[in-house]
């Protein structure tokens, strides 16, 4: 089961995933994602540390972000699995976002 937990300090809001995002869980997070974006913050950083498995569906999620949320803003995946790195890398996405094992705000 996807669970998600927005966290709001300073300019950067950490979204902390856990479970798996897939078709099912998508669509909660597409308005976690929606909510991020009334907030305009300077850096989106989603904590992966607890997260199992990204499908494409979850990927795509990640690619919203990165567009809603504009050039301005720095998008940072955190902790991610191999696994869920690798899904990530499969599709490029990483030359549009950082990928870390660990945050430094």
């Amino acid at each position: 089961m996807f669970q998600a937990d927005l966290i709001t300090s300073g300019d950067t809001v950490t979204i902390q995933m856990s479970g798996d995002l897939d078709a099912l869980s998508a669509p909660s997070f597409h308005e976690i994602l929606q909510q991020v974006a009334t907030r305009s913050p300077k850096k989106l950083c989603l904590a992966m540390h607890s997260l199992s498995y990204i499908s494409s569906a979850g990927v795509r999620g990640l690619v919203f972000a990165r567009q809603k949320m504009g050039d301005d803003m720095e998008v940072i995946v955190e902790g991610a699995n191999e696994n869920v790195a690798e899904t990530i890398r499969m599709t490029g996405l990483q030359h549009a976002i950082t990928i870390r094992e660990s945050f430094s705000a």
